[in-house]
């Protein structure tokens, strides 16, 4: 099992530091303060919606009628998500099996309901639901997972849109490949402001003998112009793409390696955005018409 949670400790370690987000000049210059707001901006955008998805994956693999076709009795029923995020009185998890569903090809809903306010154990506080409707077994070829909010915020950061997880591995004996889309997505802070984003991508779950040596992999998706795209807070519109694919280990709260693009669309001004050489730090390097800095993502408190 431990296996299959991928990642669960990082994204909630990533989560603590994205919407607690500082940058600091590694260098001590600000030159380039502005542009990683951007990019601070886009980590808690980012790893808001990978908490709901690794929230929803770990749904589907803790009731064995998603994942084994078992169960197929049509009444809502209540199950347990072994996961300290979900580990207070105020939150609940049901599961209604489709009436077409089959051990094959299951189908169903699963609704994750943290109330008025369920307090992980490093402090996030989520609030509201996260919809889970799902087709087929998650590790086989050809299952979707489809996830949407219901008043759903994590820390008052609320979400919004349609996140479509469908798996397009070759086989079940391959590396999970899942494509990643995201419809209409906003996060609105506290303050009302809005972000909208959309996005394609593709993750490949790379298993190695040991577990902590895990890997994923991210790349946009193919035939696509951008990653994602949208407008931050400040209603300035940007596009990004994936310059080089991204990597991500296990225990390490940013990629390891990998480079971003992001374009503004007004000034079409771009800020490149390297996360190294594989070593498991919090830096980064920004670059914006010729110059770089190296800035490193802290945690608040």
């Amino acid at each position: 099992m431990k296996r299959l949670n991928f990642f669960k400790r990082t994204l909630a370690i990533v989560v603590v530091g994205a919407l607690g987000f500082t940058v600091s000049c590694v260098n001590d210059e600000t030159a380039l303060q502005e542009e990683a707001s951007y990019v601070a901006e886009d980590v808690v955008s980012d790893y808001a919606l990978e908490d709901a998805d690794d929230l929803a994956g770990l749904a589907m693999l803790s009731d064995d009628g998603p994942s084994t076709g078992g169960k197929m009795s049509g009444e809502p029923r209540t199950f347990t998500i072994n996961d300290p995020r979900c580990n207070c009185e105020n939150f609940s998890a049901t599961i209604t099996i489709d009436a077409n569903s089959t051990p094959e090809v299951p189908r169903g809903q699963i609704v994750l309901d943290f109330g008025e306010g369920c307090t992980g154990p490093l402090g996030n506080v989520r609030k509201g639901k996260i919809i889970i409707t799902f087709v087929g077994r998650r590790f086989l070829p050809g299952s979707t997972i489809v996830t949407t909010f219901d008043g759903y915020s994590i820390n008052d950061i609320a979400l919004g849109g349609v996140r479509t997880l469908t798996n397009v591995s070759e086989s079940n004996e391959s590396a999970p490949e899942f494509e990643v889309e995201l419809e209409d997505g906003t996060a609105t802070w506290p303050d009302g402001t809005v972000a909208t984003r959309e996005h394609c991508f593709v993750r490949r779950w790379v298993r190695a003998d040991n577990p902590l040596n895990d890997q994923l992999i991210v790349w946009q998706c193919d035939g696509a112009a951008n990653a994602a795209s949208g407008t931050n807070r400040r209603g300035r519109a940007y596009t990004m793409t994936i310059v080089e694919e991204l990597v991500y280990k296990r225990g390490c709260p940013i990629a390891v390696s990998g480079v971003k693009e992001f374009t503004d669309v007004a000034s079409g001004k771009v800020i490149t955005v390297d996360y190294g050489d594989g070593s498991c730090d919090r830096v980064i390097t920004i670059s914006v018409n010729g110059q770089s800095r190296s800035f490193e993502v802290k945690r608040r408190g």
